[in-house]
């Protein structure tokens, strides 16, 4: 990688952000991307019967699990409902569609219920 101002009287090694040092000579660790904006996810909000129990999946949600269990557990205590997650989805006990939209909606993400 060339130095700033590369080639000039007034050239420069790059250095790192966090401790001050040469890249090249830098140990520190690379920097840990920020999770996305809950206004990137599409989320879809079905009900379909599982069991012969009427179950709401949240489908949509590409975000790693720490953020699936954080937004489930906000479902969870504010339906008084209880749930998981299950290939990706995150799955709540009984028939809440509307209200999980409206409370998602209300937090940021972009939710639309589907099916009929």
């Amino acid at each position: 990688m060339a130095g700033l101002f590369d080639g000039t009287p007034l050239e420069r090694p790059v250095t790192c952000d966090r401790c001050g040092r040469d890249v090249k000579t830098c140990d520190c660790p690379p920097p840990t991307p920020a999770p996305p904006p809950p206004s990137d996810f599409q989320l879809r909000v079905r009900r379909e019967r599982r069991r012969g129990k009427w179950n709401t999946v949240v489908a949509g949600l590409e975000a790693d699990a720490a953020q699936q269990k954080t937004l489930l557990k906000t479902l969870r205590t504010s339906l008084g409902a209880g749930g998981g997650v299950s290939d990706g989805e995150l799955v709540l006990q009984g028939d809440h569609r509307d209200a999980v939209v409206a409370r998602l909606v209300e937090i940021g993400y972009r939710a639309k219920p589907a099916g009929g």
